[in-house]
């Protein structure tokens, strides 16, 4: 029996905070398991121009595996400042499940991301 990423059970919000970004991901089969796992922001550096990602991950959660790159993408997307925050569980999955898992917050997080830009 194949599993599959329950639906609705991810969600993404992106919101202007000013000329600022809040994005919002968070999921899982529980509410209450609904957490922060990791919080990137990326910003653009105002001599070099280029874009930088500062992130902190609580130990033991693997979030910022997404926050960093998300960050990064909305940023340069949105061209602004973009903080993203983080929080998705699940018990006991395999590894083809969490990239299940992982696909499915990329398509959320896009599909969020494309309402603003």
């Amino acid at each position: 029996m194949s599993w599959n990423v329950p639906d609705h059970s991810i969600q993404c919000s992106v919101q202007a905070l000013g000329r600022d970004w809040l994005v919002t991901l968070t999921g899982g089969e529980v509410v209450m398991d609904h957490h922060i796992g990791a919080v990137s922001t990326a910003y653009r550096d105002m001599e070099s121009k280029e874009w930088n990602v500062i992130t902190q991950s609580i130990p033991g959660h693997k979030e910022h595996l997404l926050t960093e790159a998300m960050a990064l993408e909305a940023g340069q997307a949105l061209n602004g400042n973009v903080t993203v925050v983080a929080g998705i569980h699940f018990d006991h999955l395999t590894k083809e499940q969490i990239a299940l898992v992982v696909d499915e917050a990329w398509s959320c997080f896009r599909g969020a991301l494309s309402k603003q830009a």
